[in-house]
């Protein structure tokens, strides 16, 4: 009578322990919510009521041993696979300096307090101090929940690891082999050449076969769900008979895999719902049933176990305290970092049974180790879920904020080949806490076909709302029917208030298109979202290198912050190398942008002195591993050049790149835009502006030096020694524009404390000055002297304005014959507008 079954303990019936488990997986974690207790936590407990140890219901056998080794090497796998490897490769170093001390106190406390205390030998002394140096991420999953998975204090433990448990293990071998009097030169070398074989197999053969079967296999999720299986375990495997742990193995293969599967994917998504819903709970409730209550009981014991405890927490606390002040952490960051170093279960267990089998342990010690890895195990997910949340809480304040209107990503659809690849990029490019939904958009004409096109639409919005759903991520799926297609986005883009537009483009342009195509083309010219224009040929995950070009002025653009805040995203998330290609005074204002702010990015820089020379640059760079994006403009923006429109296609017919992205930056309108700052009414350019804002040159008079020195001193006229100071700093400036780009014009701006308001020089000469830093004559100088308390975001609005101004070859012809002051009011009134309201200065926080 299989009832009954259920009385004969313990269990033996697979079905009913799958069924128990599962049972225990389900409940635990909302139980330890009601007690605010990390689920992990509870998880553990209920291992242990359970277990052999107290009452008996599942017996740890090979089964539950089986799917507990497969649930660590699983958590392995997630930490190198999640790991934020631009951070990991910046602070590799400093992961292993951490890793040495983190490893090493613990062990020095156990050769110093073991033998007196325990009376133990110098190997049992050497393999406590390899139990206690060593540590299991067994709260690394609530830190991945909570969302600082790549904060440096997440980043530098999980390095740490690898590093503790590879020691741990290796004075458990040279221990073992000691005693059984192995030691010997030939151990060495071959110990040590096998990891070498090793190392180098991982570490170069994997990415590359992992890209060749991604870029094979296409369009099947569970296939590479199993190709990752495959990967983890079969290096774990190798890791063994090299003389190393299988978790280390584990975490070198998602290491591996790490750029292959970007964070915000379908595949990502799969990995960590299986792993934390299933595998890493079988793990967590099999290091519960480790603990015997029986030996509860004994005194001596818990003396032994308190001294272990003792040896792990002070020394993982001077490790983790060490490394906070070292690499300027945060205290909660510091104790972040005792939290995941602090757990003991991997290789502490192997190391305690292999040290029994040796002699070297009694049965009190491992019993101990037992209570070790149980006390150890509640505090450290405590200590993550505690001040893991106020790590989250200071990078939500201190982070940048682009912008304040909701990330709202609209997707169109018609090509059921390509629908997959503009959902991963929508996907990747959504920020990670956004709570806004992806909107794929089909658009039917309208036409006596137009029900059979909606049916097959909506066939292709549903295969992009499963793909979606497989990463967890809101999908709104919206149908439009018009007679044009551009005109559909176009209302779907105002009615949901869309910010960002991935659409899809096959690469064909004809001597009818302007640039991309009808669709295409339309859509610019009539949104102002941010575009981003998509070939995607290839797997976009099997990205291995980016080609960033900015072209010049682009940083001007309205909506540069936040379009090239989505194009790091996106970088991130392919965790690909980068090469950007911009002019001097580009990357002079991009490298911060790029590397100090969230998310931050390692990059190449490449000047570009003459943009017109930009396609054979990046054809000398490119091979078809690589992902070229290019920054453009609309025209009639701040740094659109007539040549932006025939650039796509010299790309494609010159590079030929099978992953191509072309971004448009969002255009606001005037009537949205704030306060425009050059006013006629409160800046130097007056209707009335007097000359001395003005240099005309006569003819002859073409010296760069001398006319800047003109200028200032008209503007400081009794302040000699501020004119000199100022025209010192401008002669040696770099111009924000080359003449390459704006032909015979040139903008110079110097942020000073001088001045208290935007102050506009101009400097005319027909036939042209004599630039020192340029080749060709310039024949007219803006220099804009901007106060140093002024906001960046002003800053950049008046360059903003001023490039809409100077942007003209027209503009330019028209000044540069100017013969007087009234001439150049009416050629500059033509382009700026005149708008009413008060001072410049008192609009603006930045001069208050």
């Amino acid at each position: 009578m299989p009832i009954f079954d259920f009385l004969d303990l313990p269990v033996s019936d697979p079905v009913l322990i799958f069924a128990l488990v599962m049972v225990i997986i389900l409940i635990m974690p909302l139980i330890a919510d009601k007690l605010r207790a990390p689920a992990i936590v509870g998880l553990i407990i209920a291992g242990a009521i359970v277990g052999p140890g107290a009452l008996g219901i599942l017996e740890r056998d090979s089964t539950i041993i089986l799917l507990g080794t497969v649930g660590l090497l699983y958590l392995m796998f997630i930490a190198g696979v999640s790991i934020d490897l631009e951070k990991f490769s910046k602070s590799r170093g400093q992961s292993i300096l951490f890793g040495v001390v983190s490893f090493g106190l613990p062990l020095a406390g156990s050769l110093l307090l073991a033998p007196p205390l325990l009376g133990y030998s110098l190997e049992s002394s050497l393999l406590l101090g390899a139990i206690v140096g060593s540590h299991t991420l067994l709260a690394y999953p609530i830190a991945n929940r909570l969302g600082i998975g790549k904060n440096k204090a997440v980043t530098l433990s999980l390095g740490a690891t690898m590093v503790t448990d590879a020691l741990s293990l290796t004075i458990l071998a040279i221990v073992a082999a000691a005693v059984h009097g192995e030691i010997s030169l030939y151990f060495w070398v071959t110990f040590l050449g096998s990891v070498a074989i090793y190392l180098v197999l991982v570490i170069f053969t994997l990415p590359r076969l992992g890209r060749w079967f991604f870029r094979n296999v296409r369009d099947q999720t569970s296939i590479e769900y199993v190709f990752l299986l495959t990967v983890l375990f079969l290096t774990a495997y190798a890791a063994q008979l090299v003389g190393l742990a299988a978790i280390i193995g584990a975490f070198l293969a998602g290491l591996s895999m790490n750029r292959l599967v970007p964070e915000n994917s379908t595949l990502m998504s799969r990995v960590q719902f299986i792993g934390n819903t299933l595998f890493i709970p079988f793990f967590l409730i099999s290091v519960g049933m480790l603990v015997d209550v029986r030996v509860l009981a004994s005194v001596e014991v818990w003396l032994v176990a308190l001294l272990f405890f003792i040896l792990v927490l002070v020394g993982k606390y001077l490790a983790a305290k060490a490394a906070q002040v070292y690499f300027r952490l945060s205290a909660d960051e510091g104790w972040v970092m005792l939290g995941l170093t602090s757990p003991q279960a991997a290789a502490t267990l192997a190391v305690t049974l292999i040290g029994f089998e040796l002699g070297l342990f009694n049965e009190m010690a491992v019993n101990a180790v037992v209570l070790l890895i149980m006390a150890s195990c509640f505090v450290g997910p405590y200590l993550v879920d505690l001040y893991g949340r106020r790590v989250l809480l200071t990078e939500e304040k201190s982070s940048l904020k682009i912008s304040d209107s909701p990330e709202r990503i609209l997707v169109p659809l018609s090509n059921p080949d390509t629908s997959e690849a503009l959902m991963d990029i929508a996907i990747m490019i959504r920020g990670k806490n956004s709570t806004e939904p992806i909107f794929p958009l089909t658009v039917a004409r309208e036409t006596r076909y137009v029900e059979a096109a909606v049916a097959s639409g909506e066939k292709l919005l549903s295969h992009a709302v499963l793909h979606a759903a497989a990463a967890d991520v809101p999908v709104i799926p919206v149908t439009r029917v018009d007679f044009n297609v551009a005109s559909g986005i176009i209302r779907a883009t105002k009615e949901l208030r869309i910010s960002d537009i991935v659409i899809g483009w096959n690469g064909v342009v004809t001597a009818r298109q302007r640039i991309f195509g009808t669709v295409l083309d339309q859509l610019m010219e009539q949104s102002d979202e941010t575009i981003l224009v998509s070939k995607i040929d290839q797997p976009i995950n099997t990205t291995e290198r980016v080609i960033l070009a900015v072209p010049p002025m682009s940083q001007y653009e309205p909506g540069f912050g936040d379009s090239f805040q989505t194009v790091k995203k996106l970088i991130n998330q392919l965790g690909a190398r980068l090469i950007v290609l911009g002019t001097e005074s580009n990357l002079n204002i991009l490298k911060p942008f790029i590397e100090n702010q969230n998310p931050e990015l390692s990059a190449n820089y490449k000047l570009v002195k003459n943009w017109g020379k930009v396609t054979d640059i990046i054809a000398s760079l490119y091979n078809d591993q690589d992902l070229v994006i290019l920054v453009s403009s609309r025209r009639g923006g701040v740094a659109w050049q007539p040549s932006f429109e025939r650039l796509p296609a010299h790309i494609i017919s010159q590079v030929k790149p099978e992953n191509f992205i072309i971004v448009y930056p969002a255009e606001v309108e005037e009537h949205k835009k704030p306060t425009a700052v050059l006013r006629f009414d409160g800046s130097p350019l007056l209707p009335d502006i007097s000359a001395n804002h003005i240099y005309i040159a006569a003819d002859g008079e073409n010296s760069y030096e001398q006319t800047i020195e003109r200028l200032v001193m008209a503007l400081f006229p009794d302040r000699a020694d501020v004119s000199t100071e100022v025209a010192r700093k401008l002669k040696v400036l770099e111009p924000e524009n080359l003449p390459s780009d704006l032909p015979g014009v040139m903008l110079t701006h110097l942020s000073t404390h001088f001045v208290s308001k935007p102050s506009l020089l101009l400097a005319i000469s027909e036939e042209g000055f004599k630039v020192p830093s340029v080749d060709e004559q310039v024949q007219v100088i803006f220099i804009l002297l901007s106060p140093t308390h002024m906001s960046f975001q002003r800053k950049l609005l008046i360059l903003n304005k001023l490039g809409r101004m100077i942007g003209g070859n027209r503009t330019k012809e028209e000044l540069a014959v100017s013969k007087n002051v009234d001439e150049i009011r009416k050629t500059l009134s033509a382009k700026l507008t005149i708008l009413p309201g008060k001072e410049a200065d008192e609009d603006d926080p930045g001069q208050r």
